[in-house]
């Protein structure tokens, strides 16, 4: 019985449960300080997310057993090895996604409902064919993991205004170097699976250069929630500071290190980085 909760626990991907819930957090959190706070709004847009990013990696794993089983990283996944059957994982992910949707429908707002509607077919569906085909599925796969955040948002405004963008865009960018870096130290698992991805490719050399220019990119946008009077000075100076801090590490060690060492590096910060932004735009909005 211990064994079999804990594959199912491993169909959801917790980490990327638990990541992108935290930044729906930070996003409301921003709103909340400015439109007034709801109890139900919060539990409908948290607890909508976290099932709903939970049921589309379910649905994940049922789609890739095919590449899973080619990668060693993965060859080891309950639905790839058999562990658990297709139809026991799909019925799962179908209950995981009711949970969140009624939780979006009858808590939140029709917006924030389509946001959850529009995320889980991009992560599934049009990541899940990008991935297959192109070395663009990164760019293409950031769509849907920018969402989370703008629904944290809109679940306490109801629109889509700068706030919305600029939280879009923040996330957007954070991706593009954190999951580049992951592309760098497991190229030789993407090459077995024929996955195109950059550095597979378009080699390390590339993906290093992409790294560092997704990083600058990251930098303005995260500096944005204050010139557009979202948060105040000291947001501002925390922000600039912690995206240069992570371009401060990818230039230092750029010729210091190998490029599988560099790559975990910079894969280390992105998720320090990504702990502190979510922080940072959660009290941003409080901040003088």
């Amino acid at each position: 019985m211990e064994r079999h909760s804990r594959s199912y626990l491993q169909l959801i991907k917790p980490g990327i449960t638990l990541s992108n819930s935290i930044s729906g957090v930070a996003g409301f959190f921003l709103a909340a300080s400015f439109v007034a706070f709801s109890w139900p709004a919060f539990i409908g847009a948290i607890g909508g997310i976290a099932f709903i990013i939970a049921s589309a990696c379910v649905m994940n794993n049922i789609l890739d057993r095919d590449i899973d089983k080619r990668m060693k990283r993965t060859a080891k996944r309950d639905v790839a090895n058999g562990v658990i059957s297709i139809a026991k994982a799909l019925a799962f992910g179908i209950v995981l996604g009711l949970i969140g949707f009624s939780l979006l429908i009858f808590l939140t707002n029709v917006l924030t409902a389509v946001l959850g509607v529009v995320a889980y077919v991009w992560y599934v569906a049009i990541y899940g064919f990008a991935k297959r085909t192109t070395a663009y599925s990164t760019l293409i796969g950031g769509v849907a993991g920018a969402l989370p955040p703008v629904a944290g948002y809109t679940a306490l405004t109801g629109t889509i205004d700068a706030g919305a963008i600029i939280l879009f865009l923040i996330l957007f960018f954070w991706q593009m170097p954190h999951f580049y870096a992951i592309a760098m130290f497991r190229q030789s698992d993407y090459a077995s699976a024929n996955l195109p991805v950059w550095s597979v490719k378009y080699g390390m050399k590339s993906s290093k250069l992409q790294i560092l220019l997704f990083t600058i990119m990251f930098a303005i946008f995260f500096a944005l929630p204050t010139l557009y009077g979202y948060t105040g000075i000291l947001y501002l100076v925390c922000s600039v500071a912690l995206s240069g801090y992570w371009l401060y590490k990818g230039i230092s060690l750029y010729n210091k290190v190998d490029d599988v060492k560099w790559a975990r590096q910079m894969f280390g910060v992105s998720l320090f980085v990504m702990l502190l932004m979510s922080l940072l735009i959660a009290v941003g909005g409080y901040l003088p």
